[in-house]
């Protein structure tokens, strides 16, 4: 049993990605991709849902290089995860509440959305907003742990990055003028 969980241990390490990548400089780094930005408020019209959402997938195209191993270089891969919020009122939008996006294998992504300058919030939250991602990569190798967290943002603005269209019955709905949105990460030291 203990020789399973060893064997299984040391397979889950190296297939990080095993494969020989180069040594990479961090100011190679491609920025994060927002492939997709969705964002709906509802008419309120009586046996509508009520909640406003804003939807998002991000991804991280690069491979990060972590160590030598047996087997080739263990790498932290590419991911990309979902993110989303939903709430009722201007009053209980989510505003600079870190949430987790869906999850990935060797780390976490979160979102937070960020009220916009001068903005009283009451349409930012689905027309004028920024967000910020963060993406925590960890994982053990060769009983060795690494770990690397990257943040991001960016804003967005009907008419500047966002279009759209409402009904006439007051649903809106809004998403990324040009996909995918480029956000310019920097990796956190502690």
């Amino acid at each position: 049993m203990l020789t399973n969980v060893f064997t299984l241990a040391l397979l889950a390490a190296t297939s990080i990605s095993a494969s020989p990548t180069p040594n990479l400089p961090r100011d190679t780094l491609q920025p994060w991709e927002l492939q997709r930005l969705y964002t709906h408020s509802p008419s309120g019209r009586p046996g509508n849902d009520p909640h406003l959402t804003l939807n998002a997938t991000i991804h991280d195209p690069n491979t990060i290089p972590l160590r030598q191993t047996s087997t080739g270089t263990a790498v932290f891969p590419p991911s990309t995860a979902n993110c989303s919020a939903q709430w009722l009122t201007k009053d209980d939008v989510p505003w600079n509440l870190e949430q987790p996006c869906t999850s990935i294998d060797y780390g976490v992504w979160t979102m937070k959305m960020v009220r916009p300058e001068g903005g009283d919030g009451e349409f930012g939250a689905t027309e004028d907003f920024g967000l910020e991602f963060k993406l925590v990569d960890d994982v053990r190798v060769l009983n060795e742990q690494f770990t690397k967290t990257f943040t991001g943002s960016g804003t967005f603005k009907v008419g500047d990055n966002l279009s759209g269209q409402c009904g006439g019955s007051g649903v809106c709905n809004w998403g990324l003028t040009v996909k995918p949105y480029l956000v310019r990460q920097t990796e956190q030291t502690e």
